[in-house]
């Protein structure tokens, strides 16, 4: 849109009272369509910009400010990379929302139903997984071990490992389908926006130990789906209760591999046995063919309990 030009008294010039340099201004004013469009700088270069602040600065800045406390902090609280990746992350969410005149809950974070969202998404973690480890049980490719923790520990390890698993959804979620993913809906649409932070966030686990290609591609489907939640709630919540759930009850409450890494501390000590294809063997569950149909049922319990879009486009 060019600005309308005012003479002396203030007026707005019509075309009849132009003057030769009208066209030079109107130029002059005219934004650059490389760079933006009416809505200000394009998504594409929003999206380079929050990378480069995170990764480039944040990340590093972060980690170089926690280094002398680290060691005193992990013989306490465990690994805190992930809270630090995930205070890096809403940081940059927050600056970029300052940048755009927008809320910091205007990428997902804005839900007039936070609770129960919350609360659907952590129910359905369980019961999947929970399920899908049932049948393999039925099949006899699974045992449910004894408990392996107890005294004190029984008491502490649980709570650790719920914020622990806390920390990872909400850095996970934020970081894949938070900012990145709604800017680059806003460019490419939302479709493809979820295809590419799939990719991303299977790439991510690429490095997990033990990790196959069977999982990987579950990896990507597992960022479909939640992708899908965001599709259909509009909010973040009830992925972030699903991702939580999956991993604790996976990793912490029944000891399986999750993408190929084992916790050390768990309460029961499941143990699987059987083709790969069916256990996903150092992979865990989630490097089965099973876990396909798992998340195809979750995706249908999605379409189900919420049947219309809520995402929108800003």
């Amino acid at each position: 849109m060019e600005p309308r030009l005012q003479d002396t008294e203030n007026q707005p010039l019509t075309p009849g009272k132009s003057d030769p340099s009208t066209h030079a201004k109107s130029r002059h004013f005219r934004p650059n369509l490389l760079f933006f469009n009416e809505r200000g700088l394009r998504a594409g270069w929003r999206f380079i910009l929050f990378l480069v602040l995170v990764q480039a600065v944040l990340v590093p800045l972060a980690f170089a400010l926690a280094r002398p406390f680290r060691r005193v902090a992990e013989s306490r609280l465990g690994d805190i990379s992930d809270v630090l990746l995930l205070i890096c992350i809403l940081l940059g969410t927050l600056i970029m929302s300052k940048l755009e005149r927008r809320s910091i809950t205007s990428y997902g974070l804005k839900d007039s139903a936070a609770l129960s969202r919350l609360l659907s998404g952590t129910v359905v973690g369980f019961a999947s997984l929970t399920l899908m480890l049932l049948a393999l049980r039925a099949t006899h490719h699974l045992l449910f071990g004894s408990r392996d923790i107890g005294g004190a520990q029984l008491l502490v390890a649980p709570v650790l490992n719920i914020l622990g698993f806390i920390i990872v959804a909400m850095f996970e979620e934020n970081a894949f389908r938070g900012y990145l993913l709604h800017t680059a809906a806003e460019g490419m649409g939302f479709w493809p926006a979820a295809v590419l932070m799939s990719l991303l966030f299977a790439a991510m686990h690429v490095q997990n130990p033990g990790e196959s290609k069977v999982g990987i591609v579950a990896v990507f489907a597992f960022g479909i789906m939640l992708a899908f939640s965001l599709w259909r709630t509009g909010s973040l919540l009830w992925a972030i209760g699903f991702h939580f759930m999956w991993d604790y009850s996976e990793s912490f409450l029944y000891g399986v591999p999750d993408s190929g890494l084992v916790q050390p501390e768990h309460l029961l000590s499941t143990r699987l046995s059987g083709p790969v294809w069916i256990t996903g063997g150092s992979v865990g569950p989630e490097g089965s063919w099973l876990i396909f149909i798992v998340l195809a049922m979750v995706a249908m319990a999605i379409h189900v309990a919420y049947p219309k879009r809520q995402f929108q486009f800003r």
